[in-house]
C-alpha cells in the first residue's frame, strides 16, 4: 500500500508541473529540437524572464535538460515520449460526439425560437418608438 502512495504523490508532482498551458507549450516546442530561450520567447509570443521561469520548473524537475554551446544555452526534453504521452491526452479532453450532436441541436432549437420571436414581434426601438409611448399616446376610448 505505501507503493501505491508513493507513485501517486509523484504523479501528482508531475501533474501539476503540467498543469502550466506555457510548461505544455515549451514541452511540445522541445519535442521537435533543442531551443534557446530567444527562440522559446519568440515561438511562444512572451517575455525571456517568463520563458526562463517557466524552463525553470521544469528543469528542477527533471523533464528537461540544458546544454552549453558557448555563450548559448539549448534546451531539450529529457524524454522525448514525453511530448507525445501529453499529445496524447488530447482525447480525452475532445468532448463526446454524442454530447455536441446535443448541444448543436440545441443551439439550433435556440435560434428558430428566438429567430422566430424577434421576427413576430418587431422590437421598439426598430420602430422609433417605445412601448411607453405606444401606450400613452393612444386616443382614450369614448364611453358610450
Amino acid at each position: 500500500m505505501p507503493d501505491r502512495a508513493v507513485v501517486c504523490a509523484e504523479l501528482a508532482k508531475l501533474f501539476g508541473v503540467l498543469s502550466h498551458p506555457v510548461r505544455i507549450r515549451i514541452l511540445e516546442e522541445l519535442k521537435a529540437e533543442d531551443r534557446t530561450v530567444g527562440n522559446l520567447k519568440d515561438i511562444l509570443g512572451i517575455n525571456h524572464a517568463a520563458v526562463s521561469q517557466q524552463l525553470a520548473v521544469l528543469r528542477s524537475h527533471h523533464l528537461v535538460v540544458e546544454r552549453r554551446e558557448g555563450r548559448n544555452v539549448f534546451y531539450h526534453l529529457r524524454n522525448a515520449e514525453l511530448a507525445k504521452w501529453i499529445m496524447g491526452g488530447t482525447g480525452f479532453i475532445l468532448p463526446d460526439a454524442g454530447e455536441v450532436e446535443k448541444m448543436m441541436s440545441a443551439v439550433q432549437t435556440v435560434l428558430t425560437v428566438w429567430g422566430s420571436e424577434s421576427k413576430a414581434k418587431p422590437s421598439a426601438k426598430a420602430n422609433g418608438t417605445s412601448q411607453k409611448a405606444k401606450t400613452t399616446n393612444k386616443p382614450a376610448s369614448k364611453a358610450k
